[in-house]
């Protein structure tokens, strides 16, 4: 399957990647990771019957941004709640950049900065018993497009159709040097639960 996926152009390719469960490890790149704030909104809009998804909840997460090269490729946003759950139970969920709406939030795509982009979950989770589709958003950051620390994403939601609405922020805190953290967006919990194929990725 990855040989066939390979002679396909880069954006159908982590496409249809994506769709089958990341064979290709779309979500494996290396990268920086940092310490960061997540702090959801006092009035934000979330689906009900899950543990993490509350206004005004605060956590500190870790966050890797990848890749660091300036060409065109698919870049990922891979987010750690720690511990979300109880001791060695996490909630991850790992984006790729994307679009925004049903159904750009399915596709990859190539860009050559980190900076000023959507990424999306590309599928769908079941947050208590409403399907969502989890994404974030970073502005503009420095002229090379490369994001660290201060920088900030929205936290967005969505649902099977129409566009994201913000629930929170993420600001990027000091990178962990040499940090070693894996994702997997099977690690998850609360009454939010990764279909398929989301529940495959892992990087």
């Amino acid at each position: 399957m990855s040989e066939t996926l390979a002679t396909l152009p880069s954006a159908v390719r982590s496409t249809v990647s994506g769709a089958l469960g990341d064979p290709l490890r779309l979500f494996a790149e290396p990268g920086p990771v940092y310490e960061a704030d997540v702090a959801f909104d006092d009035d934000a809009r979330m689906p009900g019957l899950t543990q993490l998804l509350r206004p005004g909840r605060r956590y500190t997460t870790f966050v890797r941004i990848a890749p660091t090269s300036t060409d065109a490729v698919v870049r990922t946003v891979c987010v750690k709640f720690p511990d979300a759950y109880g001791p060695g139970t996490d909630q991850d969920f790992l984006f790729a950049s994307s679009g925004d709406g049903a159904p750009l939030h399915h596709f990859t795509f190539p860009r050559t900065r980190a900076d000023d982009q959507l990424y999306s979950s590309l599928w769908l989770y079941l947050a208590g018993v409403r399907p969502v589709v989890f994404g974030v958003s970073a502005a503009a950051g420095s002229q090379t497009g490369v994001l660290g620390r201060g920088d900030r994403f929205e936290f967005l939601i969505g649902g099977v159709i129409g566009r994201f609405h913000r629930v929170g922020d993420i600001q990027l805190g000091s990178e962990i040097p040499q940090a070693s953290v894996s994702f997997a967006a099977s690690n998850s919990g609360g009454g939010l639960r990764p279909l398929p194929p989301v529940m495959f990725y892992r990087g």
